[in-house]
């Protein structure tokens, strides 16, 4: 006697990839006439795959409204699976096309901070020896829209502060530099290097590059100042970028706070000198991201694999 199909395997059968594609666009276009634009058919033909989904799942995926299409409960699900699908299905196209053009694929980086930057510099220059055809690209952006761009698999791996809104069950993370200690730079010529003691109320009535508002390095920079019974520093300049604080450093005397990994390697290029003042605060480790619940692009896999398991972590 002939078993009877699992339900599982059934509705694996049944289910075609533009039928994912049309219930991914419904959850974003909300309305059977934009999902019919954007695939240049009509509104029945996407109605009619719908009713086909909406069959073989066997309950509703959208709930109908004068706003526009809502999923339901089940709906929701299936969005975020086909999602997946979607963009696993984009990832294996992209692997096949690079084999076929005689390539070896895509990486993509983005970078929260600075710590890690020559770090990470010298190991995309030996990663390109061994994989020299591989398509190297360094992109910027907030921590939301990085996030996004890792849902999307646009973007394979982001090193960054560890920040709570990485705390994503598809995100994976892998720790690069532990906790380091805030530490005080100055000028090369800055005549607080002169005094072997320092006072907070000395170093906050002085210029400095401060971090700009909202930033984690104010953040930690005011607190700092207020455990020590002082208040924060507040003349001086704003800025957001390394080398233009290093540039004003070095064209005044001026005063800036980095992480110990960062201050360290300023002081050793000549650029600043770390003033022996001792702040009592640590910023967040410095951790690898990446999208865990997609299969990674093989460049992306053979670089992180390098980056974390081939050299020691910093």
């Amino acid at each position: 006697m002939q078993s009877a199909v699992h339900p599982v395997q059934s509705l694996l059968a049944r289910l075609k990839l533009r039928h994912l594609r049309v219930i991914q666009a419904l959850g974003e276009l909300r309305t059977a006439a934009r999902v019919a634009e954007h695939f240049h058919v009509s509104p029945a033909a996407v109605s009619k795959t719908l009713a086909e989904v909406e069959e073989i799942v066997g309950m509703p995926l959208f709930e109908r409204g004068h706003r526009g299409m809502r999923p339901t409960e089940i709906g929701r699900e299936m969005l975020d699976g086909a999602s997946i699908v979607i963009r696993q299905l984009g990832r294996m196209a992209e692997s096949l096309h690079a084999m076929k053009e005689g390539t070896q694929g895509q990486l993509s980086l983005a970078f929260r901070t600075t710590s890690v930057h020559a770090h990470v510099a010298q190991a995309i220059c030996a990663f390109r020896e061994s994989h020299p055809n591989v398509d190297i690209t360094i992109v910027e952006g907030g921590i939301l829209e990085l996030i996004d761009q890792l849902d999307e698999g646009v973007l394979d791996l982001v090193f960054a502060y560890d920040d709570p809104r990485f705390e994503q069950e598809s995100l994976c993370r892998a720790p690069m530099i532990a906790e380091q200690a805030l530490l005080v730079v100055a000028s090369v010529n800055h005549p607080l290097l002169e005094k072997k003691r320092l006072t907070a109320k000395e170093l906050a009535e002085h210029p400095w590059c401060l971090p700009v508002q909202g930033g984690r390095m104010l953040y930690h920079l005011q607190a700092a100042f207020r455990a020590l019974g002082e208040a924060p520093p507040t003349t001086g300049v704003r800025v957001s970028d390394v080398s233009m604080t290093t540039r004003l450093m070095q064209t005044a005397d001026f005063l800036a706070v980095y992480p110990q990994h960062i201050a360290t390697q300023l002081e050793q290029e000549g650029l600043v000198r770390v003033l022996p003042f001792k702040l009592d605060r640590k910023v967040e480790q410095v951790v690898a991201i990446w999208n865990g619940a997609l299969v990674s692009r093989s460049a992306a896999k053979a670089f992180r694999n390098y980056i974390l398991n081939g050299q020691a972590a910093i």
